[in-house]
C-alpha cells in the first residue's frame, strides 16, 4: 500500500484517527504529547477543526482539564515509550454519546488513537436493564395480586414478550436449569435458528449456533460458572460493571459458518427476592466496525514496516511542514545522538543537522519549504561536513483529487559509489596494466565492439594474439556456442553496448577457439563508462570452467548419493517416489530394508567394521535388484528400494533373490541378515506414504523375529573373537564363570540363578572386545592414558549384552562389577547395596582369579596371599559378608 492510498483510507474513516508524538524531559520521562495528524472524524469527536489541534500539544488543548492532565500524558507516554496497545470508554457530556478509545504505538515516541462510537451497544444495557425493571414488575405484580384473574396475568406475560421479541438487539434467555426461555426475532435472524426449535433445550445448546459446538458462554458466569482457559482466551475486552458483563468475541458457526464478530452484554435474572433464577444475553454484530479497525492497523503497521526496513533515511512531514513520521536509518545516516532520539525535540535536531549539513544546502531547503505544493524536487547530492555523500529526493503526498497531505524525503548514502568514481578514475590509466595481468581471460572492445585488447590468458584460450585479433570484430575471435544445442549464442558485447549494463553468459556456454579446442566458460561484461557517463567500450571477463564444472557434477552426484555405499540418499529418493507415483507406473512397491545387529557390531568391533558390513549390504542391494530400480539408503541401518510397474509376487521374488544373495556374504566373519518389508499401491487413491509406512511396519514386524537370533550369533562370534585377541582372557573368563557359580550354590541361589550368575561370569569382560589388542595383551604396566581405556570395557559390556533380550538381565551386572564397595569404583560410583549382588559377586571371582594368576609384569600371589588381600579389602572394595562366605568355602576344599 503507497502513502497516497493509506492517507485516503484515514481520511475517509468513520473511525475518528489521531497520530501523536510523545515529548519526554531530558532524563526520558513523558512530560506532554503533540497532535501531528487528525481526520475529519476526530474533529467530530473533540469538537475542534484541524487547524485548532494539529501542532499543539495536549496541555493546550487539554488545559481545563488540570486534574487528569499528568495521567493522560503518563497513560499514552507509558504505550509509546513501551509499546503494546491499550483501550477504555470515555462519555461526552457534550454530545451524550459513549466512545471506545483504542490506543496502540506503531513505533517509539508515537501513538495512534482510534475513537469508536459505541453508544448502540451502550444501549444494548439500557435495554437489558430496562427489561430486567419489567421483569421484576411483573413478577412483584404477581406476587402482590395472587388473585389477580388469569387473564391479567396473561397480558402481564405477554407485555413481557412482546418487549422481548421487538428488542432491536438479538436477545436470548435461559433459566437456573440453563434451559433456553427466550429467543427473539432479532436472534432467529442472526443465528437462522427459529424460536420453536430451541426453546427449553439445555446442554448449552444455545451456544451451538454461534460456536458449532456446545461450550460455556458468557450468560453462564452469571452462575458463577468459570470458563475453560480456552473459551476465556476467545473474549475480548471482557469488563464487569456490577451484575452487568460485557465483552467482543468471534463467532464461528453465524451465518451459515461464515462467522462474525459480536458485542455481547449479559444479566442475571432476579426472582422478587433477589435470587438468580436466569441469565439474559443481548448480542449485536459489530463484524464491520472490527473489519475496518484491523485493516487500519494491518495497513498502517505494513506501510511502517515498509518505511523502516528501508536503506534509505526516510522523513515525512505534514501539509504545514510538520515532521511527522521518522525512521530510524535517517537517524543513523545523520548520526543523531540518542538523547535527540529519545527527547524528540524538534529544535534540538535541527541544531544537530546545522553542525553537519553546510548552509547552501540548509538554504536550498528553506527555499523548497516556501514552494508549498512543488510536484517533484530532487536535490542530487549533498555533501556533509564529515565527509559523507548524500542523494535526497523529495515527492508530494497527494490523493486522485490533488489534495495536498505532505512531502516525503528520502535520503540515500552515495558515499561509496562517490568514492568508487574516485578510485575508478584514478585507477583509469593502470586499466591496461592490469587487464594483462590477471588471471582471467581479459578482452576489451570499443564502442563499436571492434577488439582493442587481449590479455595473455584471452589469448590462450582463444587461439588468438593480441595483433591479429585487435581491430577484429569481438563474434571473430570470441566464439561461443550453447553446449546442449551448439546454436551460437548472441553477442554479449552487443547486449552490454545497446543496455549499458554489466551482462553474464547464460550456463552450459562454451567457447571455441581457433584450433577449434572446445571449453566450458563462464563470464561477465560490463561497460566503461567515462565520468560524463558516456559508454566508450566494453571489459569481458571470462575464465575456464571446464574442471570446476566437473567439480560441480562431483558435488551434484553427491547431493544425491551416500558416500559410504554409492547408493542413492533419502534426498534423491523421496523425490523419485513423488516423481515416480503416477498412474503409468501402477503397480508401485516399495521394499523397507533393515540391517540386523549393526549398532551391536558397531559398539562390539567399531565403526569401520560397522561401515564393512553395510557396503556389502549395497553390493548385495545392487545385485538382487534390476537394473532401473531405485535403491537408497534411508537412514544409519535402513535401505529402502522402489519398484515401478512391480506387483507383490515379483517384489517377493526380489527379496529373495536378495536374501540367497546375502546368505553368500560375509562382513569379515559375520553373516548378513536384512529384514524386508513390502507394500504395493495399486491404485491411484492409495496415497503413497500410507504405503510407505504400510512397509517399513511390515519391515519392523519381520525384525522382530529375525533380530534376535542375530544378536545372539553376534554374541558367541564377540567372545570367540575376544578370545582369539587373548587367550588369557578365554581362561580367565572360565575361572571367573566357576568361582561365581560356587559362590552362587554356596550362598543357597536357585538353579535359575545360579545358571544366570555362571554365564555373566562368563561374559564380564566381553566389553573388552572394544579395546585394542595391544593393550590387552601389553606385557607391561599400562599407562594411566591406557587404564582409563581398559576401563570402558564394563560400559561397552553394557551396550553389547542389553541389545540382546535374553542377557539383558546380567547387561547391570556386567556394567557394575568394578564398582566398590566404599562407592570409588567406576563406572558411576556406585556404593554397598546399591552395586547388585551379582555384581558383588562377579567382582570378587575377578579380583581372586586376577591375583592368584602371572602375568608379565608381576608374579601370581599365592592363593592364601590373595585371601588376606581380600579379607584385607573387606568392607572397602568387597562386600564383606560375601568375603566371608568366600574364604569359609576356600578352606572347606570348596572351590
Amino acid at each position: 500500500m503507497n502513502i497516497n492510498s493509506h492517507q485516503l483510507l484515514i481520511e475517509k474513516s468513520p473511525i475518528g484517527y489521531a497520530y501523536h508524538k510523545i515529548i519526554c524531559h531530558s532524563d526520558g520521562k513523558p512530560r506532554d504529547y503533540e497532535f501531528i495528524e487528525i481526520n475529519p472524524a476526530y474533529e467530530n469527536f473533540i469538537g475542534l477543526k484541524r487547524q485548532e489541534i494539529v501542532g499543539r500539544r495536549a496541555t493546550q488543548i487539554f488545559s481545563h482539564m488540570k486534574n487528569k492532565r499528568v495521567d493522560r500524558i503518563t497513560y499514552y507516554g507509558d504505550l509509546a515509550l513501551n509499546g503494546g496497545q491499550k483501550e477504555l470508554e470515555h462519555y461526552s457530556e457534550t454530545q451524550k454519546r459513549w466512545y471506545k478509545i483504542v490506543a496502540y504505538s506503531p513505533q517509539k515516541y508515537y501513538f495512534v488513537t482510534l475513537v469508536i462510537d459505541i453508544t448502540s451497544e451502550k444501549q444494548q444495557v439500557i435495554n437489558l436493564r430496562n427489561l430486567q425493571t419489567k421483569v421484576k414488575e411483573i413478577e412483584q405484580k404477581y406476587v402482590t395480586h395472587s388473585k389477580q384473574t388469569e387473564e391479567a396475568l396473561h397480558f402481564s406475560q405477554r407485555q413481557l414478550s412482546d418487549i422481548i421479541e421487538f428488542l432491536p438487539d438479538a436477545t436470548l434467555a435461559i433459566n437456573k436449569d440453563k434451559q433456553v426461555i427466550i429467543w427473539n426475532k432479532a436472534i432467529e435472524k442472526m443465528t437462522g435458528i427459529p424460536a420453536a426449535e430451541i426453546i427449553g433445550k439445555g446442554d448449552y445448546a444455545y451456544s451451538v449456533p454461534f460456536y458449532g459446538t456446545p461450550r460455556p458462554q458468557l450468560m453462564n458466569l452469571v452462575f458463577g460458572e468459570e470458563l475453560s482457559e480456552v473459551d476465556a482466551s476467545r473474549y475480548q475486552a471482557l469488563t464487569r460493571e456490577g451484575d452487568t458483563i460485557e465483552a467482543e468475541v468471534f463467532c464461528p458457526a453465524l451465518y451459515n459458518n461464515k462467522g462474525a464478530w459480536v458485542f455481547t452484554r449479559t444479566s442475571p435474572l432476579h426472582d422478587h427476592d433477589g435470587n438468580i433464577i436466569g441469565a439474559i444475553e443481548s448480542v449485536r454484530d459489530i463484524t464491520e466496525r472490527k473489519l475496518f479497525e484491523e485493516s487500519l492497523r494491518e495497513k498502517t503497521a505494513f506501510l511502517e514496516a515498509q518505511i523502516n526496513s528501508s536503506l534509505d533515511g526516510i522523513v515525512l512531514d505534514d501539509a504545514d511542514f510538520r515532521r511527522i513520521y521518522t525512521n530510524n536509518k535517517y537517524y543513523e545516516m545523520l548520526s543523531v545522538p540518542q538523547h535527540i532520539i529519545d527527547s524528540q525535540d524538534d529544535s534540538a535536531l535541527l541544531e544537530h543537522l546545522k553542525t553537519l549539513i553546510p548552509e547552501k544546502y540548509t538554504k536550498k531547503f528553506t527555499s523548497l519549504y516556501k514552494q508549498q505544493r512543488l510536484y517533484e524536487t530532487s536535490f542530487k547530492e549533498i555533501e556533509l561536513k564529515n565527509g559523507k555523500i548524500l542523494e535526497q529526493y523529495s515527492a508530494p503526498v497527494i490523493d486522485k483529487n490533488g489534495k495536498y497531505y505532505g512531502r516525503v524525503w528520502r535520503f540515500h548514502d552515495i558515499t561509496d559509489r562517490k568514492r568508487l568514481e574516485i578510485d575508478l578514475a584514478k585507477e583509469k590509466n593502470l586499466l591496461e596494466t592490469t587487464l594483462l595481468s590477471v588471471g582471467d581471460g581479459v578482452i576489451s572492445t570499443d564502442n563499436k565492439g571492434n577488439i582493442v585488447l587481449l590479455n595473455k590468458v584471452a589469448e590462450e584460450l582463444t587461439g588468438w594474439k593480441q595483433e591479429e585479433a585487435k581491430g577484429k570484430p569481438i563474434e571473430e575471435v570470441f566464439v561461443i556456442h550453447n553446449e546442449l544445442t551448439d546454436e551460437k549464442c548472441d553477442n554479449i558485447v552487443e547486449k552490454v553496448l545497446k543496455s549499458g549494463k554489466t551482462h553474464e553468459l547464460a550456463n552450459h556456454t562454451i567457447l571455441y577457439s581457433k584450433d577449434g579446442t572446445s571449453r566450458t566458460i563462464e563470464d561477465s561484461a560490463a561497460p566503461i563508462i567515462q565520468e560524463n557517463g558516456e559508454i566508450v567500450g566494453v571489459v569481458l571477463v571470462f575464465r575456464d570452467f571446464t574442471e570446476k564444472k566437473l567439480k560441480q557434477k562431483e558435488i551434484e552426484y553427491l547431493s544425491y548419493h551416500d558416500q559410504l555405499t554409492g547408493l542413492y540418499n533419502r534426498r534423491f529418493y523421496e523425490e523419485q517416489l513423488l516423481r515416480l507415483d503416477t498412474k503409468s507406473n501402477l503397480p508401485l512397491t516399495v521394499i523397507m530394508g533393515d540391517v540386523n545387529g549393526l549398532k551391536l557390531i558397531n559398539d562390539s568391533f567399531g565403526h569401520a567394521m560397522g561401515d564393512v558390513l553395510l557396503q556389502k549390504v549395497a553390493k548385495v542391494l545392487r545385485k538382487g535388484c534390476r537394473y532401473d530400480d531405485i535403491i537408497a539408503r534411508y537412514g544409519g541401518d535402513e535401505f529402502v528400494i522402489i519398484l515401478p510397474k512391480t506387483n507383490s509376487e515379483e517384489a517377493e521374488k526380489i527379496i529373495k533373490r536378495i536374501n540367497d544373495l546375502a546368505a553368500q556374504e560375509k562382513a569379515g566373519s559375520m553373516a548378513i541378515s536384512i529384514s524386508f518389508g513390502y507394500a504395493t499401491k495399486n491404485n491411484e487413491q492409495e496415497d503413497i506414504h500410507a504405503i510407505l509406512k504400510n512397509s517399513e511396519d511390515r519391515m519392523y514386524r519381520n525384525k522382530l523375529y529375525e533380530s534376535s537370533s542375530i544378536r545372539s550369533g553376534t554374541i558367541d562370534l564377540i567372545l570367540n573373537t575376544l578370545y582369539e585377541k587373548s587367550k588369557r582372557e578365554m581362561f580367565h573368563s572360565r575361572r571367573v564363570s566357576e568361582i561365581c557359580e560356587t559362590l552362587a550354590t554356596k550362598m543357597n541361589f536357585d538353579q535359575e540363578d545360579i545358571n544366570q550368575i555362571r554365564i555373566a561370569g562368563l561374559m564380564h569382560d566381553i566389553g573388552k572386545i572394544g579395546i585394542e589388542e595391544k593393550i590387552l595383551n601389553k606385557p607391561d604396566k599400562l599407562t594411566k592414558e591406557e587404564r582409563y581405556e581398559l576401563m570402558r570395557h564394563a560400559e561397552i559390556g553394557y551396550r553389547i549384552l542389553s541389545s540382546v533380550n535374553e542377557f539383558s538381565e546380567i547387561a547391570n551386572h556386567i556394567l557394575e562389577h568394578h564398582e566398590r564397595w566404599d562407592g570409588l569404583g567406576y563406572p558411576k560410583g556406585l556404593k554397598g547395596e546399591e552395586i547388585s549382588l551379582q555384581a558383588r559377586i562377579i567382582a570378587i571371582a575377578d579380583s581372586f582369579d586376577a591375583m592368584t594368576t602371572d602375568r608379565a609384569y608381576r608374579r601370581a600371589l599365592s592363593e592364601q596371599e590373595a585371601l588376606n588381600e581380600l579379607k584385607r579389602c573387606s568392607g572397602t572394595q568387597f562386600d564383606p559378608e560375601i568375603v566371608k562366605i568366600f574364604i569359609e568355602s576356600f578352606k572347606s576344599d570348596s572351590f
